[in-house]
């Protein structure tokens, strides 16, 4: 790790995305893995929960020749650590340059959900994706959820901009002509229940205190989706990640999907134009560089690809962006329903 001897891994104790399988159900379950990877390279570490007390002048002062690696879920933590705590804790042990990642930049710019609006003109983006203010959402007789799901449309899905493992994503979709109630099905626990169309908005909001996107349903997910993990252009590994039955419209291991290493070279084509897309985002999202450790999240869509869109490994089908992840992007480990193909 070059001039460092310590590396401190960061939490937020309050986080919900703690693994009981970790000792004390206490950390994220990738947080002992990274621990463990830093000591057998003969440098010392350990976990420490942060909270709005912590400064990077108080943490190089406490800890010193040590580096920092951000694992918070960026999110509000009422009463321990706002996500504007957490970014300026982070800018500032950048700018103090003790700082392994993430870069709030990057976070901002590309961990969002917003990346989906602002690639939708892209070679991987989707048609239909909308954005949704806040205010528009929450003013009394506002017909924003026409917006987000018209009345004889199509199912979509709503997304807030900020969450992981299926957090504030939900698949709405009209019972009936008319639409005045909505199935709405959760990607974090994969429940469907009915709600009225007026009621819909109204308690997304509660969940999600900010912006959000609506996007069209793309049913191919029931066949599974591509997870591409890069390190700065370069696509290091390609996971496929089938849902556990045809019902579910997730791909999480939270839902139980089943975890497919794929061989980079049986698939180069399709890897070689996702590599060449994570160059020309720079422009389009006027950045300097990408992260130097992040995923993209592609499901497929009927038709063959035109020269600007993103083939697929399957024949007469192209791929469409579901998600970046910079911010807090999660490690598996080799389990019984991961297998190497």
């Amino acid at each position: 790790m070059g001039k460092w001897k310590r590396v401190l891994v960061l939490e937020v104790e309050v986080a919900k995305d703690k693994n009981p399988s970790t000792p004390g159900g206490k950390y994220r379950r990738d947080t002992p893995w990274l621990v463990e990877a830093f000591r057998k390279k003969g440098v010392e570490s350990e976990v420490l929960f942060i909270t709005n007390a912590d400064s990077a002048e108080s943490l190089t002062t406490s800890y010193t020749d040590t580096a920092f690696l951000g694992r918070v879920n960026p999110m509000d933590y009422p009463g321990v650590l706002t996500l504007d705590e957490y970014v300026k804790l982070l800018n500032d042990l950048n700018a103090k340059g003790c700082l392994l990642g993430p870069l709030p930049e990057h976070m901002d710019r590309l961990g969002s959900k917003m990346i989906l609006y602002e690639l939708a003109g892209s070679s991987m983006g989707a048609s239909g994706v909308f954005l949704h203010k806040f205010a528009d959402m929450t003013t009394p007789g506002s017909k924003e959820i026409d917006r987000v799901l018209p009345r004889d449309g199509p199912p979509r899905v709503l997304k807030m901009m900020r969450g992981s493992t299926g957090l504030g994503v939900w698949k709405l979709e009209n019972k009936a002509p008319g639409g005045d109630v909505i199935v709405m099905t959760d990607a974090y626990d994969q429940k469907t229940e009915e709600v009225a169309r007026a009621d819909v908005l109204g308690r997304f909001c509660k969940l999600c205190s900010e912006d959000a996107i609506s996007m069209p349903f793309f049913p191919l997910i029931a066949d599974g989706e591509f997870r591409f993990l890069l390190s700065k252009d370069k696509v290091l590994e390609v996971v496929h990640k089938r849902p556990v039955d045809q019902n579910a419209f997730t791909a999480t291991l939270r839902s139980g999907a089943i975890y497919t290493i794929l061989n980079l070279d049986e698939h180069r084509k399709m890897v070689d134009a996702v590599q060449k897309w994570s160059h020309d985002i720079r422009a389009i999202m006027k950045i300097d560089d990408v992260p130097y450790w992040w995923s993209v999240d592609c499901i497929e869509e009927d038709g063959a690809p035109t020269t600007a869109q993103i083939p697929s490994s399957n024949p007469q089908r192209h791929l469409v962006l579901s998600e970046i992840n910079c911010s807090c992007l999660g490690l598996v480990a080799l389990t019984r329903r991961r297998k190497r193909k």
